[in-house]
């Protein structure tokens, strides 16, 4: 078999996906781990805004007892 059909065969290979196996895979797992990041980022500051609004809470009581 010459090079040429080779280098054809390879190209065919790689036209089919076979390739991109590693790739998909690794976009999946980088987008799982974005989800998950961005999920823990929102409730971090869901709990920081409800902290304030307790805090701001406790201290209007104290100032008008």
């Amino acid at each position: 078999m010459s090079s040429w059909m080779q280098v054809l065969m390879m190209f065919g290979e790689c036209r089919e996906g076979r390739s991109y196996v590693g790739i998909n895979e690794e976009i999946m797992w980088v987008s799982i781990g974005m989800g998950i990041t961005i999920a823990l980022l929102i409730t971090i500051a869901l709990c920081y805004i409800a902290r304030e609004k307790c805090q701001k809470r406790q201290r209007e009581y104290y100032v008008s007892a």
